[in-house]
């Protein structure tokens, strides 16, 4: 291929040419042009924020493809020709938000607005009443071909007018997104003050938005006629305002869904703001969780929730012109949400049954969504081949031993009783992180939970335990007793009441015993170690139970003459080890040395 590249393929294109050439990167989507009539409706809503418009309406006609935006606000300024440069200029405008800024809140940032809309029209038209003036600007395929500015005394229909055909050339369809239209009416109307009027006028058929903020939320976010319990949460730093109304949803109703405007502006994709709002109500509920002893997982804390977040910023940053993200780092915005985390502190230290009533709805799902795996498994019959690791026993009032790994499990059914003892070994990794959520999907620990034949969650029974006792039997090691750590934890969490009704223990095994020609002593304690070396025994050292042969085993858990099972107690401290276990903050702490136990 030949290479001619060369100095004239360069080439300078001017504002409105780059537009034209590169939609996209100004207005979006191209299939309609509701993003230009957007453009025309931020400027009359800067004006109704900043108090000066109380009336804005939108004209469109399907037939003619003329679309009209007016409010009766200030009107543009005439002077050096202002009208002419911030349609064909971009980067020019009042709102940049620097000290001359004449617009503290402002939906428009950028300057590019009115410019877009030239730049996309066949026809685009500005008619401003301003100082007792009547200005007309009439630009046909960006080209300016009628000025006329004359004096004018009458009463005012409007102060200024964006008027434009939409290009065929660059749009699809000419009509714009009625239904998007709608949506930023709708929350306008809400969230300004409600003597505020908003208007669309489409093909001569009238529609009027003036909702206030609580009925708007009962019917575009909750969807619901239901009297449902609604906060409003408000935080300001003149002239920012960050303001939250929410709800939970009636149960049924499990993902959550957040809407939300930034300077009036909808902004679908969420950013900084939602993920700020998330993270507040999972800390939240997850502390007040902890004070009054339920159990969830953080995210629970969302399920059903409905919330419309309204910010009013200064200075908010998106992800492009079209402004459907917030990008403001969380910094910008701490202030205002530590004002949010207060009132939510507030309202619900003011209604504590409404709290209690959360905290339950959020503790049963998770009890129903960790006992979903095991609802519809049917019980286990004797002898059933879907478990192949357990050795089961007949005995309704046996034992179970879980040991670590195959080896010592083989080891134990040499030495056991059918009738009254089974094992399960245990290979692979337990998670270092046993809360529910992750623990179910562990494949072990799951086959120790059908053994017991219980349930988990809200299908729990402990009358279904097969076992009269559940003896956990690892290594005397460190890594054995973290084994067994994991293992106490696992049920724990997912069947406390095993260990609250007595049943769980922990098998002592030695790491020294006596081991003679036809005696074997374990050696429990260290004096006994002591002791045994004192008087010159013969003493062998056990890394794990797989060293240990059947008789040698039987000696250290069958025998109940010299055995030794430690029953594992449900006290305050087993809630403060499932923290540690379960809550990555709690472990940071004590690996901080601030203690938990």
């Amino acid at each position: 291929m030949t290479n001619t590249y060369k100095e004239g393929d360069i080439r300078v294109l001017g504002e409105i040419e780059h537009i034209q050439l590169n939609p996209g990167m100004y207005v979006g989507d191209t299939s309609n042009p509701v993003h230009l009539v957007e453009e025309g409706l931020d400027n009359a809503l800067d004006e109704a924020i900043a108090g000066h418009a109380n009336i804005v309406a939108i004209n469109i006609d399907t037939k003619t493809n003329i679309c009209a935006i007016m409010d009766n606000g200030r009107g543009i300024p005439l002077g050096n020709d202002v009208p002419i440069t911030i349609s064909t200029k971009l980067f020019s405008g009042a709102k940049f938000q620097d000290q001359k800024s004449v617009y503290k809140i402002s939906s428009g940032l950028h300057g590019i607005g009115l410019v877009a809309i030239c730049a996309l029209s066949e026809t685009y038209i500005i008619e401003i009443y301003r100082d007792n003036k009547y200005a007309y600007y009439e630009f046909k395929n960006t080209k300016l071909i009628k000025k006329s500015i004359k004096d004018y005394t009458g009463e005012k229909p409007f102060s200024t007018k964006i008027q434009f055909i939409p290009d065929k050339k660059i749009f699809e369809n000419l009509t714009p997104d009625l239904d998007r239209v709608r949506r930023r009416l709708t929350v306008a109307s809400a969230e300004l003050p409600s003597d505020k009027v908003f208007i669309l006028n489409v093909d001569d058929k009238k529609e009027v938005f003036q909702l206030s903020l609580p009925d708007y939320f009962k019917k575009y976010c909750l969807k619901s006629d239901e009297e449902i319990k609604t906060l409003f949460l408000d935080s300001s730093i003149n002239p920012e305002s960050f303001n939250i109304i929410m709800a939970y949803a009636p149960n049924g109703h499990i993902t959550p869904k957040i809407y939300s405007s930034v300077n009036l502006l909808p902004v679908d994709l969420g950013g900084t703001h939602v993920n700020i709002f998330y993270e507040m109500i999972r800390d939240f509920f997850i502390l007040k969780a902890k004070k009054f002893k339920y159990s969830f997982n953080p995210q629970d804390s969302l399920i059903g929730l409905r919330a419309h977040l309204m910010l009013n910023l200064i200075e908010p940053k998106f992800s492009g012109q079209t402004k459907d993200r917030l990008t403001n780092r969380k910094a910008y915005l701490e202030k205002l949400v530590n004002q949010l985390k207060i009132k939510l502190e507030s309202y619900f230290s003011k209604n504590e049954n409404h709290l209690i009533q959360l905290l339950t709805k959020f503790q049963d799902y998770r009890k129903k969504a960790d006992a979903k795996k095991f609802k519809n498994m049917p019980m286990r019959k004797r002898g059933s081949t879907k478990f192949t690791k357990l050795k089961d026993c007949t005995s309704r009032n046996g034992e179970l031993f879980i040991t670590e790994g195959d080896s010592a499990g083989g080891t134990i059914v040499q030495c056991r009783d059918p009738r009254l003892h089974a094992i399960l070994p245990l290979k692979g990794k337990v998670p270092n992180i046993v809360n529910s959520k992750n623990i179910l999907k562990n494949k072990e620990i799951g086959e120790m939970i059908y053994a017991f034949g219980t349930g988990v969650g809200s299908d729990f029974d402990i009358s279904r335990l097969r076992y009269g006792k559940i003896i956990c039997a690892a290594d005397s090691d460190p890594d054995g007793g973290h084994i067994a750590s994991l293992i106490m934890m696992s049920v724990a969490i997912l069947t406390p009441d095993i260990i609250k009704e007595g049943k769980f223990y922990i098998a002592r095994t030695p790491l020294y015993a006596i081991n003679e020609k036809n005696v074997f002593i374990p050696l429990w304690e260290d004096n006994e170690l002591e002791k045994a070396r004192n008087e010159k025994r013969y003493i062998s050292r056990f890394k794990g139970l797989g060293e240990l042969n059947p008789k040698q085993l039987k000696a250290c858990l069958i025998d109940p003459k010299t055995r030794k099972l430690i029953q594992v107690d449900y006290t305050s401290n087993i809630d403060k080890l499932t923290k540690l276990f379960s809550d990555v903050d709690a472990k940071r702490k004590l690996l901080q040395n601030k203690g938990i136990i």
